[in-house]
């Protein structure tokens, strides 16, 4: 498999950066609690105080329990569903669901939730809701529900944050103070602070890349990686170019990881670029969260500054695609060698998941790095000239 790369420098225009606010759009409240792409260019949009709908132009939609059949105005939680409905969590309402027409609301008092506060959503590959409460994990069918919590089930925590379905329909569930559980087909698997190499018991999301590696967003104990051969990777300040070690979510956007934090603004996995109120037009430093859309578009929604437009592409010079500097590498994944064609010097760096430093070399032509003397696994080529540089994944098999 042969890549090309274009190098790209670290700056910014007001055009990659674009926030919205109840100052400047319909906003209807400028803290958002979660952000959901609509799979037509639109967003939808959680928030304290209502849910919006915008269409990624001008135009906002704005639900409340006055003028809709929402049972709270308090949005934690946003899913869409193959049929296009959409399903919202909120703080004390229960689960709503809207097909664009029609309201259903589910509640204690009327299905078999044990909790209205709805944290998070997922629907797993044969069509299961799975519903993440203060008050347990809720499993629905359609007609019937099934709750775990700590009397009934190895949950350690029956307060659930976030989850993630892996490709082989493996449940992971990340929980307050719990730890990470795992579940396939009824059985359970939980991972703590006590019995394996996780830094903290608190999961604010999951995220599964390709390689079905999951990256654990904690309060306190930085980013931890669990990847596919059980293996635990820890990114700190202490051991890491990592800018905060409270991280709130993870997005992947072209094979770059951002990592959006509680106080440092966003990070981006490997090199560690910074992206902050200092040097960017972020509001502020607190990220919520972050979601990709379209392989190409950054949202993350600003602790009460609304939400923000992120375009990294934007970020390069306006110089001619043909005048940037091009690099060719091959084979991916590779078992031996990386053969790197380029038409100017480049010093490459090559760092294994834990951030440290395998090899160094520069490169003036056509040349390989020999890399048979390295473990099997994921590793992040670093090349960089004297003005832009460029991060890519690298697998060595």
């Amino acid at each position: 498999m042969l890549i090309s790369l274009l190098f790209s420098q670290l700056g910014y225009s007001q055009q990659a950066w674009t926030t919205y606010n109840m100052s400047n759009s319909g906003m209807p409240y400028d803290n958002a609690t979660c952000v959901l792409p609509d799979g037509q260019g639109g967003l939808w949009i959680g928030t304290d105080y209502r849910l919006a709908h915008f269409d990624g132009n001008n135009s906002w939609e704005i639900f409340d329990t006055n003028n809709s059949g929402l049972p709270d105005n308090a949005i934690r939680s946003l899913l869409l569903d193959d049929e296009d409905n959409l399903w919202i969590g909120t703080f004390l309402g229960g689960l709503a669901k809207y097909d664009g027409t029609n309201w259903t609301v589910f509640n204690t008092s009327n299905s078999g939730l044990e909790d209205n506060f709805i944290r998070s959503l997922l629907i797993d590959q044969t069509g299961i809701m799975w519903i993440g409460t203060s008050g347990g994990l809720h499993q629905y069918d359609g007609i019937d529900w099934t709750v775990y919590n700590l009397f009934n089930s190895p949950l350690l925590s029956g307060n659930i944050p976030c989850m993630a379905l892996d490709t082989s329909n493996v449940l992971w569930v990340g929980t307050i103070n719990g730890g990470l559980a795992r579940i396939e087909n009824g059985n359970f698997t939980v991972y703590d602070a006590d019995n394996s190499l996780l830094n903290d018991n608190t999961i604010l999301q999951i995220y599964i890349d390709e390689e079905q590696n999951k990256w654990l967003s904690t309060p306190a104990g930085g980013l931890n990686i669990f990847d596919n051969n059980n293996t635990w990777f820890l990114y700190i300040t202490l051991n890491s170019g990592i800018c905060d070690n409270s991280i709130n979510s993870v997005a992947e956007l072209d094979d770059n990881f951002y990592i959006g934090t509680a106080t440092g603004g966003i990070c981006t996995f490997g090199f560690w670029d910074n992206y902050n109120t200092t040097n960017t037009p972020l509001p502020s430093n607190d990220i919520n969260c972050i979601v990709a859309e379209n392989d190409s578009i950054l949202w993350m929604s600003v602790e009460n500054e609304g939400i923000v437009k992120f375009i990294p592409d934007l970020l390069t010079d306006t110089e001619d695609v043909e005048d940037l500097p091009i690099i060719n590498i091959s084979p991916n994944p590779t078992a031996n060698y990386l053969n790197i064609a380029t038409d100017i010097p480049v010093k490459t760096r090559l760092y294994n998941v834990n951030g440290q430093l395998q090899m160094e070399k520069l490169i003036q032509a056509d040349q390989r790095l020999d890399i048979r003397h390295l473990p099997k696994g994921i590793y992040f080529l670093e090349m960089q000239n004297d003005r832009k540089k460029q991060i890519m994944k690298v697998i060595k098999i």
